[in-house]
């Protein structure tokens, strides 16, 4: 099919239409047995076989038409029997053969492309015209090519000569928003839809049927149809950008119809009406333009889209079943309200364009496997083969980057960790010695459940105030999985380097997510030269003398929950608070307890003084409150050394989880908070006692920001 395009009239929407909706098909062979038929092609597409396929675009905007190889035509003759005839190229080629055989040495009379061996009503051919279509290039319209025929002529040299009719009209949207004012410039535009303004208009998509005997009739509708269409792009240009994208309508009566036109961009909704001045014709395409000049003209309404309609995003995603998933990959972080004006992060603005997309690691072998962008989103899926066999649950953690260019080229603009769990984490109230309440998330992050240590390998670090996650527990011997590789040792796996020899910034760590970073300067023990102690929004915090106040130390977060948060959805780093139940001192530590004691001046570390309900080891179960029976799971999770990513030697036998507070310390090393547990002694509650256990919930630590511990979430306020 060569459409060419002919004008239909001139209004503020201007649409234009091709005419010459058929092909002649030559057709030889014989009358009964094996036929062969040769035709030239009039359709579309490289990604399927039984589907033709878009060869060349031509000036005018034509589609020139190529078979595919494999492509499959069905054929009926007088016992309507529903004959299947597959061409033989091996590659498209504008003309092929098709070999079938009809049944009973019938002769054919009606031929429908494409294809389907569940099609056994010669007067019932199915088309389905999705309400939505995505568009990546031309090709995509290939898989809603539908064409027929009722006109097959015997040839006196043998064979047939047949004559196809595209079943369907198309559209083709043409944009152009250059210069229009209330647009930025990286702004993407995600969709365009038309659909009349009113009601009664004719369908142009859902499930329709044709004739083969009645071809005039074009397509009936059937139970379910729409008065609109759709479209959205796979990759979204930019508002300076000009596009060309094609979608498939059902024929129908518009002139003189009032059409609604909205489109998305990644921030904003524009709508504006215009009258359609054509009908669409089955076998033509018409130019539905998006323009600034039409914006203008028709009094377009631009509006950013209301906060509470956004979707929610943010840096970790949990997934608890198989199949298909997405998220938005246009928007960093939980977007716009993660950055804080003037804190000095790497980027004033959320957005993005990522061109392309890849697994960097996972820790289960094809945990995420068919990654792709489609439409500003990373589509990915987790194979049912990572489910368990015995209750069909899943477990695993994944870091997913795109990146500037096509092809995983340039630098990454961004990553996201992908945590699969085989139960939606709960939340467990915790009261704090100022008597707030915190709801906090049952595990850390990574963690396949809230209570076995056998997968305490699972639980991420992640190095204070960066985003991304570290491998946990046996990092060295553990296996990892990078381009389906296994890698056995951290230190062979690709991309991961100890130092950058140079000073490191927060754009470095974007850039590099599977880095454990520590600075090349000497005096700064962190893994950022340039300190910053905003980056998980509660910096430059008063800490106060005792936690028992309930004006200083019961409050929350001083900032937002920020773009570098590594935290799911609607959750966020702890702040320090959060833990300071789990000990009766009003400094959080009872490393300064002072209590005379028959001659002994200091008694350190008295487990009388912890809050917890049961023991092993190092790990603890501490009460969530007072009246807490069960307590709360808190394992030994030792810290990721930066330098070279193995376990803490010199950590002790405890856990390690970050707090979001950071400050400058008197030396002018940035500090930040955490909790510590050491492991339990027996006898350290006897009175004079100087062993025994030390729960730092209010440390903080002056020279170690570039080490990796867990973290535990809690919910956004």
């Amino acid at each position: 099919m060569n459409v060419k395009q002919t004008m239909c009239g001139a209004a503020l929407l201007c649409l234009a239409a091709c005419s010459d909706p058929m092909e002649n098909m030559p057709v030889d062979g014989q009358n009964g047995g094996e036929i062969s038929i040769t035709g030239t092609a009039d359709a579309f597409t490289a990604l399927m076989q039984t589907r033709t396929q878009v060869g060349e675009i031509a000036d005018d905007g034509a589609l020139l038409i190529e078979w595919s190889a494999g492509d499959s035509i069905g054929v009926f003759g007088a016992t309507g029997v529903n004959a299947l005839f597959k061409s033989g190229n091996t590659e498209p080629a504008p003309s092929t053969t098709f070999s079938g055989t009809m049944t009973g040495g019938d002769v054919p009379a009606y031929a429908y492309y494409p294809y389907s061996a569940a099609v056994s009503d010669v007067a019932a051919i199915p088309v389905e015209i999705p309400a939505e279509q995505m568009y990546r290039d031309e090709t995509s319209v290939a898989a809603l090519d539908f064409k027929a025929s009722d006109q097959i002529e015997a040839q006196a040299e043998g064979g047939y000569r047949v004559r196809f009719r595209q079943m369907a009209a198309l559209v083709r949207f043409e944009v152009d928003l250059t210069g229009y004012p209330g647009l930025a410039d990286d702004e993407l535009l995600m969709d365009v839809t038309i659909h009349p303004a009113g009601t009664g208009g004719a369908p142009m998509t859902g499930s329709f049927t044709y004739s083969l005997t009645n071809l005039a009739a074009g397509l009936q509708p059937g139970a379910a149809t729409t008065d609109g269409i759709t479209i959205r792009f796979a990759m979204p240009p930019t508002a300076r950008e000009k596009a060309v994208a094609y979608a498939v309508v059902a024929p129908g009566a518009h002139t003189d119809e009032e059409w609604t036109c909205t489109f998305t961009t990644d921030r904003q909704q524009g709508e504006f009406t215009t009258t359609a001045l054509c009908d669409f014709e089955a076998g033509k395409y018409y130019i539905v333009p998006l323009t600034a000049q039409v914006l203008v003209n028709n009094d377009a309404v631009v509006e950013e889209i209301p906060e509470e309609e956004l979707e929610e995003t943010a840096n970790c995603y949990i997934v608890t079943t198989t199949g298909e998933h997405s998220f938005k990959a246009t928007v960093i972080g939980n977007g716009k309200k993660g950055i804080i004006p003037g804190a000095g992060f790497h980027t004033e603005t959320p957005y993005i364009n990522p061109k392309s997309v890849k697994v960097l690691w996972s820790d289960r072998k094809d945990f995420v496997t068919n990654v792709r962008l489609e439409n500003g989103r990373v589509v990915y899926t987790i194979p049912d083969a990572i489910a368990s066999s015995v209750d069909g649950t899943i477990y695993g953690n994944a870091v997913v980057a795109v990146y500037s260019e096509p092809d995983c080229q340039g630098e990454i603009l961004w990553s996201w960790h992908i945590w699969g769990t085989n139960d939606m984490p709960k939340d467990v109230e915790y009261t704090n010695q100022a008597g707030a309440k915190f709801m906090v998330m049952d595990r850390e992050i990574g963690r396949m459940n809230a209570k076995s240590s056998s997968n305490d390998y699972n639980v991420m670090r992640y190095q204070w105030g960066r985003k991304d996650p570290f491998p946990g527990k046996d990092i060295q011997v553990r296996s990892f999985y990078i381009d389906g590789t296994t890698k056995e040792a951290m230190s062979n796996l690709k991309g991961y380097n100890y130092n950058l020899e140079t000073d490191a910034t927060i754009a470095d760590a974007v850039h590099n997510p599977m880095h454990l970073i520590h600075s090349a300067t000497s005096s700064q023990y962190g893994w950022l030269a340039e300190s910053n102690v905003y980056l998980w929004g509660d910096g430059d915090r008063e800490l106060p003398e005792t936690l028992t106040d309930a004006s200083t130390a019961g409050a929350g977060w001083k900032q937002q929950k920020t773009i570098y948060d590594p935290s799911p959805v609607g959750y966020r780093v702890a702040s320090i608070f959060t833990f300071s139940g789990f000990t009766d001192m009003p400094t959080g530590t009872t490393s300064d307890v002072t209590e005379p004691d028959e001659g002994n001046s200091i008694v350190t570390a008295r487990l009388d003084y912890i809050n917890y309900v049961k023991v092993s080891g190092s790990d603890w179960h501490f009460k969530a409150n007072a009246d807490d029976a069960t307590g709360v799971y808190y394992p030994a999770l030792k810290s990721l050394e930066g330098k070279n990513g193995t376990e803490k030697k010199n950590a002790g036998s405890g856990g390690y989880w970050w707090a979001a507070e950071a400050f400058v310390g008197e030396d002018g090393r940035t500090c930040a908070c955490y909790l510590n547990t050491d492991q339990y002694k027996t006898g350290s509650v006897v009175s004079g006692s100087t062993s025994g256990n030390v729960i730092d919930t209010y440390g903080r630590d002056e020279y170690l920001l570039r080490d990796a511990y867990a973290v535990r979430c809690v919910r956004e306020e």
